[in-house]
């Protein structure tokens, strides 16, 4: 059992380290003034459409606070713009803009070479068996969650 332990303790802080030098690189290759909690972000809006406050802030993991700044600061970039519920006014939905469309579009393809490259050499049955994990620890953290 400690050895189990031990490799656990390991593994989390190798993820840790990845996640550290992979966010290192996207700032190195993106600049420091676009962050990638913005890109997802903008990512999220395109892909899904208009959202609200809240549902991006569970979306990305991060505080409902945490989305306002993000999204002020992408307003005044005028990437992402609010836009009343035509039912209920008092509900207010993000949504990407056009020009923020365009930078998305020109940042995913640096984004993608960026990710390749860490994925490089690696067996296609690699990537998939990473994936696999990665759903089945995400499942179990968000039973962990409701069992709260």
């Amino acid at each position: 059992m400690p050895e189990i332990n031990s490799q656990l303790l390991e593994l989390s802080g190798m993820f840790r380290n990845l996640v550290r030098k992979m966010t290192h690189e996207w700032k190195r290759r993106m600049g420091d003034s676009f962050s990638m909690t913005q890109f997802r972000t903008l990512y999220v809006l395109y892909s899904r459409g208009p959202q609200k406050a809240a549902d991006m802030a569970d979306i990305l993991c991060v505080t409902s606070g945490a989305i306002t700044g993000l999204a002020d600061k992408l307003i005044m970039k005028q990437l992402v713009e609010r836009q009343r519920s035509e039912d209920d006014r008092r509900v207010v939905y993000l949504r990407i803009t056009d020009q923020g469309k365009e930078m998305l579009d020109g940042m995913l393809e640096k984004q993608k070479e960026t990710i390749s490259l860490f994925f490089e050499g690696l067996p296609k049955e690699d990537i998939e068996h990473l994936r696999r994990i990665f759903e089945l620890l995400l499942m179990r953290i968000e039973q962990l969650e409701q069992e709260e």
